[in-house]
């Protein structure tokens, strides 16, 4: 049974806020998870303000047109030099979101950049949902077959309002990929060491003792 809080160590007489402050918060190494958050928060960012550049300068006569109409003609529209980098980034981030709205709501494995969610792995597979939900809510446009007969995709957008809405999505896929690694660099927190006093068995002593974190790794070194 662990002892009461001010319960001292057998050895060292520290009590384990005493342990703590003395060792204070050890340097930790960055995770794997630290390390992709840092990479896909960039991504993130330069996608952001490429995307935002692409609404900048549109002629007049272009922004109130049909944004499918335009990507579905872009030899007509060689003066928009933008074109050519939306239809990549549609492939890049609008198709793979739309498959993974699908496969998360059906309970399929899903894959989001280069992060694999299993079928069975529920909570993260929540994850996914609940964002994608929430996204659609602001929006108001589903983004697979499962939701209904509203509009979809970029049907009825003016070319305007279709590339704040595809900046947007390719904003989404970013942060989707941050929810799953922040559920990572959580669990790989808990797996730190943590420092207080429990009771230990010492093999030369008959009954268990309160050793603080230190002292008790020290013991069973000898």
């Amino acid at each position: 049974m662990a002892p009461k809080d001010g319960i001292r160590c057998w050895v060292c007489g520290r009590t384990a806020e005493e342990v703590e402050r003395s060792i204070g918060s050890p340097a930790v190494e960055p995770t794997e998870a630290d390390k992709n958050i840092i990479k896909v928060n960039d991504q993130r960012a330069r996608f952001y303000k490429v995307a935002t550049d692409w609404g900048e300068g549109v002629p007049d006569q272009f922004k109130n047109m049909d944004f499918n109409f335009i990507m579905g003609n872009p030899s007509q529209f060689k003066s928009l030099r933008f074109i050519d980098d939306v239809e990549q980034a549609q492939k890049t981030y609008v198709e793979p979101l739309v498959g993974i709205s699908a496969h998360a709501k059906k309970g399929e494995e899903v894959v989001v950049g280069e992060i694999k969610v299993k079928a069975d792995d529920a909570k993260r597979r929540d994850i996914l949902v609940r964002q994608l939900d929430e996204f659609e809510k602001r929006s108001g446009r589903p983004l697979s077959m499962l939701d209904g007969p509203k509009p979809r995709g970029f049907d009825g957008l003016k070319l305007a309002d279709g590339l704040r809405y595809l900046r947007d999505l390719g904003v989404m896929y970013f942060v989707l990929q941050q929810k799953l690694l922040e559920l990572d660099q959580e669990e790989e927190k808990k797996k730190l060491p943590t420092f207080g006093i429990s009771m230990a068995k010492i093999k030369t002593f008959p009954r268990a003792v309160p050793l603080c974190t230190v002292c008790e790794s020290l013991i069973k070194g000898l």
